[in-house]
């Protein structure tokens, strides 16, 4: 186990920036293709994906004002403002924890709980808790989640984007519908992005 800490003089406020430990993470914690059989090979050429996601070629930047790696656990914890930054996608959360299998070394899941607010190009997801799966290749968002994309936007109980599919599902509990305001204007710009990529 190793925890990291840090105090900027004459403050309480915590900060660390991972260093050394960043490159264990990244190796630990980059999303992995599909394993166990072949699977359809992904479009190399596609600039741009629908859903939220890690890739596993850019480097992740984490900072957190506490940090604790539990190799027992197999599991690596931030917590206190943290902040996760690949490429252009950027997630802001009071808790991260990662958790990656023993013998492979590579990440089953990531959690963000509290307050978590992820932005990539003009798309805003927000809720209580985001959970990164990848066996299932989905990013599931749940506590009053709401997903923006410019002025159209979906909310519901739990939001689900599967990451290899470009669809997101959205649900309803209860009382609680699914609520969406949808802007033609978004579609058409989302068009014309989809044909500039092919």
């Amino acid at each position: 186990m190793v925890l990291a800490r840090s105090r900027r003089a004459g403050d309480n406020i915590m900060h660390v920036l991972v260093g050394s430990l960043l490159l264990a993470f990244l190796t630990l914690t980059a999303p992995i293709g599909a394993s166990g059989g072949a699977a359809p090979a992904k479009d190399e050429n596609k600039k741009g994906s629908t859903a939220f996601e890690f890739n596993k070629k850019d480097p992740i930047y984490i900072t957190s004002d506490w940090m604790e790696f539990d190799q027992t656990k197999n599991t690596i914890t931030y917590k206190g403002r943290v902040v996760a930054i690949q490429a252009d996608m950027t997630m802001r959360s009071e808790t991260l924890v990662a958790s990656y299998d023993a013998e492979t070394k590579q990440m089953k899941q990531i959690v963000a709980e509290g307050k978590v607010n992820a932005t990539q190009g003009n798309r805003v997801a927000t809720g209580e808790k985001a959970v990164f799966d990848d066996k299932t290749k989905t990013v599931t968002l749940t506590g009053s989640p709401v997903m923006r994309q410019g002025n159209s936007q979906v909310s519901g109980v739990k939001v689900i984007f599967y990451t290899e599919q470009e669809k997101a599902v959205a649900e309803g509990a209860g009382d609680v519908r699914v609520k969406a305001v949808i802007f033609p204007e978004d579609l058409k710009n989302k068009e014309q992005g989809d044909a500039q990529q092919k």
